[in-house]
Parts: structure tokens; C-alpha cells; sequence
């Protein structure tokens, strides 16, 4: 299994790369708006996380604007994962 949190790290690293010269300290408590995530770079970053895992867990009730910190993200992902690979 994919580990969300890894690729979600690694995408936001990816994303903030040169924004301010500095790479930031991610943890799941990392609110996203601090990291200095814009509304494009949170798209961005929604848009390569289907990619890299195949899943998108804001197509049944888990609602995008919830996710306020790293780990809202990687729990949504989890989530996401453990239901597509119990559906097979």
C-alpha cells in the first residue's frame, strides 16, 4: 500500500520549493495555510495526490473543506486507500 503521508509531504515540499527560500518542518499537525499553501498550490497539490494514488477521497462525504492540517489530509487519504483496497 501507498503511504499517503510520505507522498503528501513530498508534494507540499515539492510545491513550496523556492516560494520563500526556506523548506519548511512538515508534521501532521502542520496547518496548510501556515506552510504557506495557496488555494492553487492546495489544488495542485489535490491533483497530483490522485495521480500518485489513485484515489479521491472527497468524492463521498469527506468534504475538502475540512482539511486544515497535513494530518486531515493523510487521514482522508488512508481513509481512501483502505476502501478502494477492500473493494479489490
Amino acid at each position: 500500500m501507498l503511504n499517503a503521508q510520505e507522498s503528501i509531504e513530498a508534494e507540499i515540499l515539492r510545491l513550496l520549493q523556492g516560494a520563500d527560500g526556506e523548506t519548511p518542518t512538515i508534521s501532521p499537525t502542520s496547518d496548510l495555510v501556515g506552510l504557506g499553501l495557496t488555494s492553487l498550490m492546495f489544488a495542485e497539490l489535490l491533483i497530483g495526490m490522485e495521480m500518485e494514488l489513485g484515489v479521491d477521497p472527497f468524492q463521498g462525504e469527506t468534504s475538502i473543506v475540512e482539511m486544515r492540517t497535513v494530518g486531515d489530509l493523510v487521514d482522508a487519504y488512508d481513509a481512501a486507500l483502505r476502501a478502494e483496497s477492500a473493494r479489490g
